[in-house]
C-alpha cells in the first residue's frame, strides 16, 4: 500500500537564540488548510539539514487516530532519514561587498516520503538576497514582496489548500534561515540560498564568518571565498573556530589561502571525512573565519566607480589618536542586582569588573568622570578630569564600592554629564571628542519617563556637540529608547548579552571607541557630477583607529566626465585636515560588453548594491528614531521600494514560495494584489532617498565649504617677490628699489640657518644644507634636505620624502591634501610637487619638491646622481611684522637697509664693465654685485655670499625647529 503524503515546505528566519514563534504559528496554519492532511498522516518530525531527524509513526492508540478504522499503520523511524550528499559555499567578496551562496543537496533514500529541514545561519546584518528550490528537476523560486502583500498572496495560497512558506525578518538581528520540505520516495532536493552583507573593518582588520554546522558528517564539503579588493590586500588568513577547548591543527591541510595577485585572494576549506569525524560525531559544528585587510593611505581614501554608481571608502592611518573626554553613566539601580542567563553574576558585578578594566585603559591624555543613577544622581567627581595615575586609582575604588538600589532615573543621569562636559567649554582644555557612554538594564522609573520627551530634551541639551553610545545590559532594558537617544545624538546603540560574559563585551566595546583618530569628519562631492540625494550619510562626529568610513552613491545620467572628485574634512586634536582625491572613471567592458574586472568570482555591480545596502541600513535606523507617524511612513516607503527593486529580505519584505499541487495557477496566486497598496519600485521613486541631517551643530565650526558639494581647483602659481631654491640659490626683489638680487648659500654638510623668524607672527623657518663634493673635487654643490617650520603653537618638519607636524600628524607629497591650525592653511598639490603655507593675511609661500641636481660622485663614471632637495618661495610678504629676520627675512624688515649703488644698468642693459663696479649696500657694508641672467631671470648677483649679511654663518642654528 502506498502511503500518501503532502508536499510541505516551511519557511521561518528567527535569531540563532530562539527560532520565531510568530511564523511557525502561521505556517502551521496553513499545513492545517491542506485538504486530509490530517486523515493522510500525524507526525511531528523535527530534523536539520543534516539529516538529523527523529519521528514517530503516524498511528496512536487512540480511537480517532488516523490509523484507526483499517488504516495500515507504518513506523517512519525503521527507514533511513535523508542524509545531505553535498554541502558547498561560495562566498564572493568585492571592495568589502559580500555575497554568498549556499548549495546544499538532500536525499531520501527511503521507499517512503520523508520531512527535511534545510538550516542556515546567516551573518549578522546580512540580507537574503535569493532563494529557490529544485525537486525532481522542477525550480520552485521565492519572491521577495513587501511584507502585507506577502501575507496575502500567503493567506490565499491557505485558502486554496495550497503548500507555502515566508520568510519574514522581524528586527535586525535576526540571523538564522529554515525551511522545512517533505520529499517523496528516493527523491533529491537541492536549495540555493543566497544572501549579502557589508564587511565592517574593527579592530584593524575585516572578517567575514561562514557558519557550518550540518550536524552530520557530508560526504562532498567545500567552502570557497574569492575576495578581490582593488585598493589591495595587505594579508589575508584562513581559520577554523569550534570549541575553544578543541585542537584543530590536524585541519591544516584541510584551509587553504592562494594570493593569486596584490588584489585578489582565494581562500578555501575542503575538510574530509576524518577531518570531520575528528571534529566531533556530528561533524562541523562552527565557523569558518576568514580574516584580512587592504592597503590603505594617509589620505582620502579610495574610490570604486561601476556602471554609474562609487563606493568610496576612507581609513587614513599615520593620525595620532584624539583625545577624549568621555563620562560613564552608569545605571545602579536596583535591578542591576539580578542576572539574566549564564551564571557570569549580578549586572552590577560584572560592570565593576569591566570597569576597572576600562579605566586602565583610559590614556592620559583624555579627561573622565564617572556619574552613577538610580532615584538620584552620585558623582565620583564634580568635573571632568584628567586621566592621571591617582585619578584613575580612585575612580577604580569609587566603582567598587557601587551598591545596587532604587529606581531609574535615565534623563537625570545624563543631563548631568551633559553638564560636566559643556563646563570644558569654559575651560582652557584642549579641542577633543566629546562623548558619553551609557549603561543601563531597565526602563525610567524615576525623573522624567516618557521616552519621547526623554530624547527630546537630551538631543535639546547635547545640540550636536556630543556622540551619545548607549549600552542596553540584558532583555529588559528599553532598547528602543536607546537606539532613539544614540541615533539622534551621533552615536550607536548596543545590546550586552547576558548569557556571554558581559564584562568581556562591556570591556570590547570600549576598546571599539577608545581611539579616536578624527572627529567631526565631512565628505564632499561635486554637484554636477553626483546625485546629491542618492548619497549615504556623509559627515561622522567621529572616526575610530582601526574602522573605515564607506560613503556609497550614484552619479548624474548626464554626467559626462571622466572623473569622480571627493573633499574629506576633519579635526585631529586642533588641527584642521583636508584631503582631495580624484578617481578617473574608467570602462572595463571588453569588445562584447562583458566586464573584465568583475568576473569571475567577483560580485556583480557590486557598487549599486553595496549602496542599495547601505542605505536601507541607514533608512532602518532612522525607522526606529522616527517620532512622527508621516516620518515612518515616508521612511518605510523610501526602504521597501528599494528592498524591492534589489530583492533584499528586510524587515519590510518577506520571502515566499508557493507550491500547488496542480501548479496551474501558481502565477494567479503570485499576481495577487491590490492597486491601493502598491508599492513604489521605479527607479526614481527608489532613489528618492534624502540625505539624514545631522542634529544640531558641529563642536568645532566645519570649513567654509562644508556643504556636500564643493569645487577644487588647482592653486595658482603667483610671481615670488623672495626664494631659495637649487644650489641653493636665493632670489629676492628688494622693496624699495624694485631691484632683484641673488646668491647662493654655501656651508659645511650637516649645518642649519635660519632662513626666516618673525617673532609678532611667530613664525621660524630653518633648514638644513647637504653639500656634496664631485669626483673632480673642484665643485661643490649645497642644497637643502630638510626644512623645519614653527607656525604658532605648531611645527612641522619638510624633506623630500615626508611632512611630518609635531604630534604625529603627516602629509602625503602624492595625495591631494589640506590642513589647518592657529589660523594656519597647508596644501599638498602633488601634480605642482608643493607644499603651500598661507595665513590669510598676507603671508603666503611654498615648498617646492625636486629631484633635479645630478652629481658625478667617481671620476670617469658617467652616471650621474639625482639629489632629491626643497625650495622654499615666499609669494606675499605684506603681513609680516617689523620683527622679520633672518638670511632671506631680512631683506623685507625695515630694520635693515638695502640698495644697489649705482642704481643699476643704464636704460636696464646689463654692462660688464659698470657692473664690476657696482655694490649691494647691506646696513653700510659693500658686497660686490655682477649683472646675471640665466634661465629667464635677471638679477644683480652676489656670487657665493660668505660675508656681510649674507654670511650664512650668521644665521646658524642648532635646532631645525
Amino acid at each position: 500500500m502506498k502511503l500518501l503524503l503532502p508536499s510541505v515546505i516551511l519557511f521561518s528566519v528567527s535569531n540563532f537564540l530562539g527560532i520565531c514563534s510568530a511564523s511557525t504559528w502561521q505556517i502551521n496554519q496553513a499545513l492545517e488548510q491542506i485538504p486530509d492532511i490530517n486523515e493522510r498522516y500525524e507526525r511531528n518530525v523535527q530534523g536539520s539539514g543534516s539529516g538529523d531527524l527523529s519521528g514517530e509513526g503516524p498511528c496512536s492508540d487512540d480511537e480517532d487516530s488516523p490509523c484507526s478504522n483499517g488504516r495500515t499503520t507504518m513506523d517512519l523511524t525503521s527507514y533511513p532519514a535523508p542524509r545531505i550528499r553535498s554541502l558547498n559555499v561560495e562566498t564572493t567578496i568585492t571592495a568589502r561587498y559580500v555575497s554568498t551562496t549556499v548549495i546544499t543537496e538532500i536525499e531520501n533514500q527511503a521507499n517512503v516520503s520523508q520531512d527535511s529541514d534545510f538550516r542556515f545561519r546567516l551573518s549578522k546584518g546580512a540580507f537574503i538576497s535569493d532563494f529557490f528550490m529544485v525537486i525532481k528537476g522542477r525550480v520552485y523560486q521565492a519572491d521577495v514582496r513587501e511584507k502585507e502583500e506577502a501575507q496575502k498572496a500567503y493567506n490565499e495560497a491557505r485558502r486554496q489548500g495550497l503548500t507555502a512558506g515566508q520568510v519574514k525578518q522581524s528586527s535586525n538581528d535576526q540571523t538564522k534561515f529554515e525551511t522545512n520540505v517533505n520529499l517523496s520516495p528516493n527523491t533529491t532536493a537541492t536549495f540555493h540560498l543566497s544572501f549579502q552583507e557589508q564587511l565592517r573593518r574593527k579592530n584593524g582588520v575585516f572578517q567575514h564568518k561562514v557558519n557550518l554546522f550540518p550536524k552530520e558528517i557530508v560526504k562532498k564539503l567545500r567552502a570557497d571565498v574569492y575576495i578581490t579588493e582593488p585598493q589591495g590586500i595587505s594579508f589575508a588568513n584562513i581559520s577554523w573556530e569550534q570549541d575553544d577547548s578543541l585542537t584543530t591543527d590536524f585541519l591544516y591541510d584541510a584551509l587553504t589561502v592562494n594570493r593569486r595577485s596584490d588584489t585578489k585572494v582565494h581562500a578555501w576549506f575542503n575538510p574530509s571525512h576524518w577531518d570531520q569525524e575528528g571534529l566531533s560525531e556530528m561533524g562541523l559544528q562552527g565557523d569558518l573565519v576568514i580574516t584580512y585587510d587592504v592597503v590603505h593611505d594617509s589620505g582620502a581614501g579610495h574610490i570604486e566607480v561601476v556602471n554609474g554608481y562609487f563606493v568610496h571608502h576612507i581609513s587614513p592611518e599615520g593620525l595620532p589618536i584624539t583625545p577624549k573626554n568621555v563620562i560613564f553613566v552608569i545605571d545602579i539601580s536596583g535591578s542591576m542586582n539580578g542576572q539574566d542567563g549564564a551564571n557570569y553574576g549580578s549586572k552590577i558585578d560584572q560592570t565593576k569588573v569591566a570597569m576597572t578594566s576600562i579605566i586602565d585603559q583610559i590614556r592620559d591624555f583624555d579627561h573622565f568622570n564617572i556619574i552613577c543613577f538610580s532615584d538620584y544622581i552620585t558623582r565620583w567627581n564634580t568635573a571632568v578630569v584628567e586621566a592621571t595615575p591617582e585619578n584613575k586609582m580612585a575612580a577604580k575604588q569609587f566603582v567598587d564600592s557601587l551598591q545596587a538600589n532604587g529606581g531609574t532615573d535615565i534623563h537625570g543621569g545624563l543631563m548631568d554629564a551633559i553638564i560636566r562636559l559643556k563646563e570644558l567649554e569654559d575651560q582652557n582644555v584642549r579641542n577633543a571628542l566629546s562623548m558619553i557612554i551609557l549603561l543601563t538594564d531597565g526602563e525610567p522609573t524615576s525623573g522624567i519617563t516618557n521616552p519621547s520627551e526623554i530624547v527630546e530634551s537630551i538631543t535639546k541639551a547635547i545640540d550636536g556637540k556630543i556622540a551619545l553610545l548607549s549600552l542596553a545590559f540584558g532583555a529588559s532594558a528599553d532598547y528602543e529608547l536607546l537606539q532613539k537617544l544614540s541615533g539622534h545624538n551621533q552615536g550607536l546603540a548596543r545590546k550586552i548579552y547576558s548569557d556571554s560574559s558581559p564584562s568581556l563585551q562591556l570591556d570590547g566595546f570600549y576598546k571599539e571607541v577608545a581611539t579616536p583618530i578624527l572627529y567631526n569628519v565631512d565628505v564632499q562631492y561635486p554637484e554636477n557630477a553626483v546625485e546629491m540625494d542618492t548619497l549615504t550619510k556623509t559627515n561622522f562626529i567621529s572616526y575610530f583607529q582601526g574602522t573605515e568610513i564607506v560613503i556609497a552613491g550614484k552619479l548624474k545620467d548626464d554626467y559626462e566626465g571622466n572623473e569622480l572628485s571627493a573633499l574629506v574634512v576633519g579635526n585631529s586634536f586642533d588641527v584642521q585636515l583636508e584631503w582631495g582625491l580624484t578617481k578617473t572613471i574608467e570602462s572595463h567592458l571588453d569588445k562584447g560588453g562583458n566586464d573584465t574586472v568583475l568576473k569571475p568570482h567577483q560580485v556583480d555591480d557590486f557598487a549599486q548594491r553595496l549602496w542599495a545596502y547601505v542605505t536601507i541600513k541607514e533608512l532602518l535606523a532612522q525607522l526606529e528614531i522616527a517620532l512622527t507617524a508621516d516620518e515612518k511612513n515616508s521612511i518605510r516607503d523610501k526602504a521597501t521600494g528599494i528592498a524591492l527593486k534589489y530583492k533584499f529580505v528586510t524587515p519590510l519584505t518577506s520571502l515566499i514560495v508557493i507550491k500547488p499541487d496542480d501548479e496551474e495557477n501558481y502565477d494567479d496566486i503570485l499576481e495577487t494584489e491590490t492597486e491601493e497598496e502598491h508599492v513604489p519600485i521605479n527607479n526614481a521613486q527608489a532613489h528618492g532617498i534624502s540625505q539624514p541631517q545631522s542634529i544640531g551643530a558641529s563642536s568645532l565650526p566645519l570649513p567654509a565649504v562644508a556643504s556636500r558639494s564643493y569645487s577644487y581647483s588647482a592653486p595658482q602659481r603667483l610671481p615670488q617677490p623672495m626664494s631659495v631654491d637649487g644650489d641653493p640659490h636665493v632670489f629676492v626683489t628688494l622693496p624699495k628699489e624694485n631691484i632683484s638680487l641673488c646668491f647662493e648659500i654655501t656651508g659645511e654638510d650637516g649645518m642649519m640657518i635660519n632662513l626666516m623668524s618673525d617673532e609678532g607672527l611667530d613664525i621660524y623657518i630653518n633648514a638644513v644644507i647637504h653639500s656634496v663634493s664631485e669626483a673632480t673635487g673642484t665643485t661643490i654643490k649645497s642644497f637643502f634636505t630638510a626644512i623645519g617650520l614653527n607656525l604658532g603653537r605648531h611645527a612641522l618638519i619638510v624633506t623630500p620624502r615626508s611632512i611630518k607636524v609635531e604630534g604625529g600628524l603627516t602629509m602625503d607629497w602624492k595625495i591631494k591634501s589640506r590642513m589647518a591650525f592657529d589660523g594656519f592653511i597647508l596644501r599638498v598639490d602633488p601634480a605642482e610637487k608643493v607644499l603651500e603655507i598661507n595665513n590669510m593675511k598676507g603671508v603666503s609661500m611654498y615648498v617646492r619638491r625636486h629631484s633635479d641636481i645630478r652629481t658625478k660622485r667617481r671620476v670617469g663614471s658617467r652616471k650621474h646622481k639625482r639629489e632629491e632637495h626643497l625650495g622654499l618661495y615666499i609669494q606675499e610678504t605684506s603681513g609680516f611684522t617689523e620683527s622679520l629676520g633672518g638670511i632671506l627675512g631680512q631683506f623685507y624688515s625695515t630694520r635693515h637697509e638695502f640698495r644697489i649703488e649705482p642704481a643699476g644698468p643704464p636704460d636696464g642693459i646689463p654692462d660688464q664693465n659698470f657692473g664690476n663696479l657696482t655694490s649691494l649696500i647691506a646696513d653700510g657694508t659693500k658686497i660686490p654685485v655682477v649683472w646675471h641672467e640665466k634661465n629667464q631671470h635677471t638679477c644683480w648677483h652676489a656670487g657665493k655670499g660668505g660675508h656681510g649679511n649674507l654670511d650664512p654663518a650668521l644665521y646658524k642654528t642648532d635646532t631645525l625647529i
